[in-house]
């Protein structure tokens, strides 16, 4: 299941991200300076071009601030720990990928989440209850509509019947996370054509740039 997090930055809710900041261990001093932040903020709205008078916020962090990219890990770090307990419980069952059979069962890169688990109506109800308990705690709510379930090796019926608990569309395998395809053939050239096609055309906007060739040699290399 990929979600998609409605408003993701406006809606987090203050007293969670503080709470999460003491499940980290920081310290009183530190919570109180980001808690003043957040508090002190405010913002305004473009109305036919021109911006409002500014008034406060009563929730969400703001983008563009240098700390909103960390806070928001820091919430999203809270979803991952209700799946780690779902699945110590055996309430929610992940997948077991590699030699060393490692566990996975969420995969998060800011506010792009995907739910990796086994195919059965029990994930299903448990992802739906997780993530109607984190809305409650967290103020993050997911957009089932615009969110997508997938599988593979699973009759279309048995999923259809999954997005009808969950509330929302199928999605078409494979499909692209964070620029990797996902549920293709990894060993067919054919898969990997657009992730190399991105690449070349990135490259060409660096050859075409004004770059020396030793900053070019570097980035180059650091790829």
């Amino acid at each position: 299941l990929k979600v998609d997090f409605e408003k993701a930055y406006d809606s987090v809710s203050w007293s969670f991200v503080l709470y999460m900041l003491r499940r980290f261990g920081f310290q009183d001093k530190w919570i109180g300076w980001i808690g003043e932040c957040l508090r002190t903020s405010s913002m305004s709205v473009l109305v036919n071009g021109s911006p409002t008078t500014e008034f406060s916020m009563q929730k969400g962090i703001r983008q563009g601030d240098p700390l909103a990219p960390f806070l928001f890990v820091l919430v999203a770090e809270g979803l991952t720990g209700l799946v780690r307990e779902a699945s110590n419980s055996d309430l929610f069952r992940g997948i077991k990928v590699g030699s060393k059979g490692e566990l996975v069962n969420i995969l998060q890169y800011a506010d792009d989440t995907i739910f990796v688990g086994e195919a059965s109506v029990e994930n299903v109800r448990t992802l739906k209850v997780i993530l109607r308990g984190f809305e409650l705690a967290s103020g993050l709510k997911v957009n089932f509509y615009k969110s997508c379930l997938g599988a593979i090796g699973v009759g279309r019926e048995t999923l259809i019947s999954f997005a009808e608990i969950l509330h929302c569309k199928l999605s078409n395998i494979p499909f692209v996370y964070l620029g990797i395809p996902i549920g293709a053939n990894p060993r067919r050239s054919k898969t990997w054509q657009p992730v190399v096609l991105s690449f070349k055309k990135k490259l060409s906007s660096w050859r075409a740039s004004t770059l020396s060739q030793s900053p070019l040699h570097h980035i180059l290399h650091l790829i």
